[in-house]
């Protein structure tokens, strides 16, 4: 039984650089950053609204949430997006990422 718990132990741990490299939030104690998403429109202005959309993890294993860009404009009532950012916290084995979209 002992020699069970150990596997499941080493896998757990073997499975944590595979999922923080699928999800980098931050591999370490504190994370806490903002981000540019890469996506603007040439042009316009950042707008007038701005919506929000959260997902969390417990070291990058398991996560759940919608941070999806059709959430966040639904949550600000946007109906055109200008541009969006994200912005990620994770500390110790806990994390949230938010994506913030602006527009009209």
């Amino acid at each position: 039984m002992k020699k069970i718990l150990v596997l499941f132990a080493i896998l757990g741990l073997a499975a944590i650089p595979s999922a923080q490299a699928y999800e980098p939030w931050g591999v370490g104690i504190y994370n806490g950053t903002k981000e540019a998403m890469d996506y603007s429109v040439p042009g316009a202005t950042l707008g007038s609204k701005s919506g929000e959309a959260t997902c969390k993890t417990i070291l990058g294993i398991v996560n759940w949430g919608d941070c999806s860009v059709r959430s966040a404009m639904k949550n600000g009532r946007i109906s055109r997006v200008t541009a969006a950012d994200w912005e990620k916290h994770f500390v110790l084995i806990y994390g949230e990422k938010t994506l913030r979209v602006y527009g009209n």
